[in-house]
C-alpha cells in the first residue's frame, strides 16, 4: 500500500524526468553538447545506477520506479550528448 510520501516521491521523479527531457530537447535543437561536461555526465550516470541498485536492494517500488525512469531518460540524454560530442569533434 502506497502512502502520501510514496506518491510525492513518484511526482518528484516525474519532475526530474521532465527536466532531463528539456535538456534532451535543448541538445537536439542546438545539435550540440559543447556546453556539457561528458565527465560530469558520466559521474552522474554512475551515481544514478548505484542509487537504483540500492533501491532494488531495499525493494521499495516507488523508489525503484522513479529511479528506473531516471535511468531511461538519462541514458537517452547521455547517448545524445555523446553523439553530438563525437559528431562536432569530427567537424573540427
Amino acid at each position: 500500500m502506497m502512502n502520501i510520501l510514496d506518491y510525492l516521491t513518484i511526482i518528484s521523479y516525474t519532475a526530474l524526468n521532465i527536466d532531463i527531457l528539456f535538456q534532451i530537447k535543448q541538445i537536439y535543437r542546438t545539435k550540440s553538447s559543447k556546453d556539457l561536461s561528458l565527465i560530469g555526465l558520466t559521474i552522474r550516470y554512475v551515481a544514478i545506477l548505484v542509487i537504483l541498485i540500492k533501491f532494488i536492494s531495499l525493494s521499495d517500488i516507488p523508489l525503484i520506479t522513479g529511479q528506473g525512469l531516471i535511468v531511461i531518460t538519462f541514458t537517452t540524454y547521455f547517448i545524445l550528448a555523446g553523439y553530438y560530442f563525437i559528431n562536432n569533434k569530427k567537424k573540427t
